[in-house]
Formats: C-alpha cells, sequence, structure tokens
C-alpha cells in the first residue's frame, strides 16, 4: 500500500474528492443527502482538510487526528468556523456571566 503524499490527499482518497459540509456552514445544500458536494474551492482553490466538526480554536482544529478530518470547500468551512466561534463565543460569555452573579449579591449576611 502507498503513503499518500500529504494530509488532503489521504483526507480525499479516504472521504471523496467532495466538500463533506451537511450545513455546518448555514446554507441549505441541494443533493445528496442534503451535502454540499463541492469539488473545489471555486477560483482555482483546491479543497482542504479540516474537522468534520469545526472547533472554535486554530489550535483545536490543527490538533484534530487525521480521522476526524474531511474534505471542506473554503466558503462552507469559512461560514462553519465562523458560526462555531460565535456558538462558542457565546457559552463562554453565558459562563462569565453566571460567575460574576455572586460578585454583587448585597444581602443582609454581606454587610455584617
Amino acid at each position: 500500500m502507498t503513503r499518500p503524499a500529504n494530509v488532503l490527499t489521504a483526507v480525499l482518497e479516504t472521504h471523496g474528492g467532495r466538500c463533506a459540509c451537511n450545513g455546518a456552514c448555514g446554507k441549505t445544500h441541494t443533493g445528496d443527502g442534503e451535502r454540499c458536494n463541492a469539488a473545489s474551492s471555486g477560483k482555482n482553490k483546491p479543497l482542504l482538510a479540516a474537522p468534520k466538526a469545526p472547533h472554535a480554536t486554530d489550535v483545536q482544529n490543527a490538533a484534530a487526528p487525521l480521522e476526524e478530518l474531511r474534505p471542506w470547500c473554503w466558503p462552507c468551512w469559512r461560514d462553519a468556523l465562523a458560526a462555531e466561534r460565535a456558538r462558542a463565543n457565546d457559552q463562554r460569555g453565558q459562563e462569565l456571566m453566571k460567575a460574576q452573579m455572586g460578585l454583587f449579591d448585597i444581602g443582609t449576611d454581606a454587610a455584617a
């Protein structure tokens, strides 16, 4: 068995040469199971290998194991990544707000 030349080649050989986005980008795709299926990213840009479910940080995305990678077109990846980062940012904001709620509780016990 020949070893693939690079990660993208390995991902394309395993998962096919079409974008694997199933709507994570926020668009409604038509076609095979509502999958994007783009064969390129347009303007002579190839597909890229990225995690099946985008992570909020570049470090997490870069550390994703090969088994987690799928082919993505750039427009779908850009929009899916932005959506995940917005979701993670909102979650962090909610967690921060919840953690700070006790800081401003003024009760009878606090005055003592």
